[in-house]
């Protein structure tokens, strides 16, 4: 099922992974010896070149690593070739970058009075960003030379605070190596340069792209279930705000006329609008995932490229007849009753799988409001009887707090909120086809490319007579610090 794992025995199945004493070094580093917050701000640039990539060299090449196509950038004043070969992020970086970028940090407060929503939570686990409602909807998917693999650690937690000191570094290689799922052996095929055919000038994935997914790179491509939060948002809406889903060609609303009352639902809410603001509330999530990236990558000493001038339906792979992509599958709808000609993505079985209506794993409305519903009050919920998610993983509130929190009745949706949203999850179906029906269920707009950075590069063509403003101490040191033992390709000065 789509996205949130509870896992009742979690705690009582995981024993410290091993690591070395390199290992807890390079994680000890990170967490102790890096630049401040602060500092790494004052020095944050977005570093597009790394070991072994090219720029405006006007030299034909094959991208053997994407579409196998062989195309030329045009020479231009950058022009640069990086004489240096690849060097792929280890292990541990890769693993404190992905956490950094929405890892485990502990048990969420959850400080939401209980009649200022606190129903509308789906998860009390806490992680390295925010959430609205923390329905932890956003994975992130981690494409190096080794191939494409999905990091989403279980919604539960072993501390109040995961990483409280040198005891708890082995977590963070532990959630690395236990909750990733390799998803291809390869990287993707996302079809640079890829023009459809009788155009000259159609680049799908944006100018900027061409050393993105190069051999070398981890690229951390975060991917949201938008279904999840839009669904949860119109319960919440329901129950909390009086707000009702109205439709935008006929002014009134989408099924739920026989709630429309004072104290019930009062105000229409056109589909756009609120669809608009689901997109808002998963971009902020991934808006901070990349900003962690960045950061974590500059006290690292390690160049971040954010990244979103491309297509992210074509990376998701909804044109396969131009380039597979990630491989996941489309909704096939009707030109006729799609408002905005917008995909929508259906997922990947077993990988990742969205709220959306209909599809496999939700034939109806019924089937998606239930499991939102469920995943608050079902077994291990964060609001359930049954194998509670506070009792279990100790928080955040004490025993007797959290007693009377269940048995508090705003602490519960109400029954007429379910009905109503399935009515009007029905009357956007069958208006539409699908629902959500304005906007992809499924997106993957955002993302940070991690590389080493080519200093030579940044030495031949920025400002600094001994040393450019662009290459830091993190930066020269890097090799020395995190790949001791290995030659550095920068020369380390």
């Amino acid at each position: 099922m789509p996205d949130l794992q509870f896992d009742p025995g979690h705690r009582q199945r995981v024993a410290p992974t091993q690591i070395t004493p390199d290992e807890q070094a390079a994680i000890a580093r990170a967490f102790e010896s890096t630049t401040s917050v602060f500092g790494s701000l004052s020095t944050l640039r977005t570093r597009r070149m790394g070991l072994g990539y090219r720029s405006e060299t006007g030299e034909p090449e094959t991208f053997d690593w994407s579409s196998g196509r062989t195309k030329t950038q045009q020479a231009g004043p950058l022009n640069w070739a990086s004489q240096a070969p690849p060097v792929p992020l280890s292990e541990v970086e890769e693993a404190l970058l992905a956490w950094a970028a929405l890892g485990p940090n502990g048990i969420a407060l959850a400080d939401v009075p209980v009649y200022g929503a606190l129903s509308g939570l789906l998860s009390w686990a806490g992680r390295t960003i925010p959430a609205s409602s923390n329905d932890l909807s956003v994975d992130l998917f981690v494409i190096n030379d080794d191939g494409v693999f999905r990091y989403r650690p279980l919604a539960e937690r072993l501390a109040p605070v995961e990483i409280a000191g040198p005891a708890d570094y082995w977590k963070i290689l532990h959630w690395y190596r236990n909750d990733r799922l390799q998803v291809s052996d390869r990287r993707p095929d996302v079809g640079w340069f890829s023009a459809p055919e009788g155009t000259h000038n159609v680049n799908a994935l944006g100018p900027s792209q061409y050393n993105l997914n190069r051999p070398g790179s981890t690229w951390f491509l975060p991917v949201g279930d938008l279904g999840l939060e839009w669904f949860n948002q119109l319960l919440s809406s329901y129950e909390w705000s009086g707000f009702y889903l109205m439709d935008p060609d006929t002014q009134k609303s989408c099924g739920v006329e026989e709630f429309i009352r004072p104290g019930v639902l009062e105000v229409g809410f056109p589909i756009p609008v609120f669809d608009d603001l689901v997109q808002l509330l998963h971009a902020s999530q991934v808006g901070c995932s990349v900003q962690n990236l960045r950061l974590a990558a500059e006290s690292m000493g390690l160049g971040a490229w954010p990244v979103g001038s491309y297509a992210d339906d074509m990376v998701l792979g909804a044109y396969p007849e131009v380039s597979v992509g990630l491989g996941f599958q489309f909704l096939e709808r009707d030109a006729a009753t799609n408002p905005t000609a917008t995909a929508t993505c259906l997922g990947k079985p077993g990988v990742k799988e969205p709220v959306v209506v209909p599809s496999p794993q939700f034939p109806t409305a019924a089937d998606a409001v239930r499991y939102v519903m469920n995943l608050r009050y079902g077994p291990g919920g964060v609001l359930s009887r049954q194998d509670n998610w506070a009792e279990r993983n100790e928080g955040p509130y004490r025993p007797e707090v959290m007693q009377e929190v269940m048995e508090h009745p705003k602490a519960h949706i109400s029954e007429w909120v379910e009905q109503a949203a399935i009515a009007t999850v029905e009357y956007i179906v069958a208006k539409h086809g699908c629902c959500p029906a304005y906007i992809n269920p499924v997106r993957a707009k955002f993302s940070a490319q991690v590389h080493h950075v080519d200093t030579d590069f940044y030495r031949r063509f920025t400002v600094g007579d001994d040393r450019p403003y662009s290459v830091t101490d993190q930066i020269t040191s890097h090799f020395a610090q995190w790949h001791p033992g290995q030659a550095d390709p920068t020369g380390g000065a």
